[in-house]
């Protein structure tokens, strides 16, 4: 390690509701099982502003914290099957037990013992972050950091959800809340061969959707608009509101499979009746697991979803969460290193 530095510059967040700000921290020391990983870009997620305005519950003692899940970043010490140099990604899940059922079965996300990077372990919010070599995913040479950011949480996060289902070309897929999780859901879903409507407040963000290949993009309130062009087999809920459920529901073709990735805390009316007489499934899903990574990241290699991205200096990390905040950012913001 000796052309790394001593310190380098980390957006930190001290407690919770605070503004992130710049500051000189040692870089980390790689320890057995470990990456140390010099960051070339790093996306900007929501789920970093939930944790900055202090909306997830988390213990005073997490703090201070480095944010950051959409890491992208080279291998520059520590030892393990990659080599030194090697592009890897620094996404959501930091580590699991590796040995409860879930982990055991490929459904590790589920793991109640996972750590979560920018949560529960340092994020990629600087200029080093560590990663455990057992969940080391290396990024393709055809996918540029800048733009491929977005792809570790926003994109794994939207293809993951449609994992869950059963997908057949030619079904109707019905996208609830285009902004960058349904853009990225938006260019998967077309590649698979599915129809799509979209649903979203925002004109602009329908008129983005219309332009990449949704067949109907309308407000919430056009139920009729959607059940007359086919209804929904497959959704996609990424709208952080139960008051979409009633649509949802009106709008699911009989065994249709709902798909809730929201962060949502509230409940919605769900009537065992219409889960009964429909043969509907409603499922959740979480950030993707180190096998759906891989195989989104081949996939996007070859049909990079036409996302926009605006690329931030590091040093406006905390402009970029607020511009997030007050909803100005139509794709993805990502920090340059």
């Amino acid at each position: 390690m000796n052309d790394i530095p001593v310190t380098m510059r980390a957006a930190v967040c001290d407690a919770p509701g605070v503004p992130l700000v710049m500051r000189e921290v040692p870089v980390p020391t790689p320890g057995p099982g470990q990456y140390l990983v010099k960051l070339e870009a790093c996306g900007i997620c929501h789920s970093d502003l939930h944790v900055q305005l202090g909306e997830e519950p988390m213990p005073p003692e997490a703090f201070p914290l480095i944010l950051g899940h959409e890491g992208i970043g080279r291998i520059v010490a520590g030892q393990g099957p990659l080599a030194l140099g090697t592009r890897i990604g620094l996404p959501w899940l930091y580590d699991t037990c590796q040995s409860c059922t879930p982990c055991l079965t490929g459904q590790e996300t589920y793991c109640q013992s996972q750590r979560a990077r920018g949560l529960d372990a340092f994020g990629a919010f600087a200029e080093y972050a560590l990663v455990e070599t057992a969940f080391a995913t290396e990024i393709p040479d055809t996918i540029d950091p800048v733009t491929g950011g977005p792809l570790l949480c926003a994109g794994l996060t939207a293809w993951s959800a449609l994992e869950r289902c059963a997908v057949r070309a030619g079904q109707r897929l019905l996208i609830v809340g285009a902004g960058g999780l349904g853009q990225y859901a938006l260019a998967i879903a077309r590649a698979r061969g599915l129809r799509v409507a979209v649903v979203d407040l925002d004109p602009a963000k329908r008129a983005q959707a219309l332009a990449h290949g949704a067949e109907i993009a309308v407000p919430p309130e056009a139920v009729a608009q959607i059940t007359a062009w086919g209804g929904a087999d497959i959704t996609l809920n990424f709208a952080p509101s139960p008051k979409v459920w009633e649509m949802i529901a009106a709008c699911a073709n009989p065994l249709s499979q709902i798909v809730a990735v929201a962060l949502v805390h509230d409940p919605v009316p769900l009537s065992m009746m219409w889960l009964i007489n429909g043969g509907h499934k409603v499922m959740g899903s979480s950030v993707g697991t180190r096998a759906e990574l891989r195989a989104y990241l081949n996939f996007a290699a070859r049909h990079l979803p036409p996302v926009e991205i605006e690329a931030l200096p590091f040093d406006q990390v905390q402009a970029g969460l607020e511009r997030l905040a007050r909803g100005a950012v139509r794709g993805r913001l990502v920090l340059r290193f």
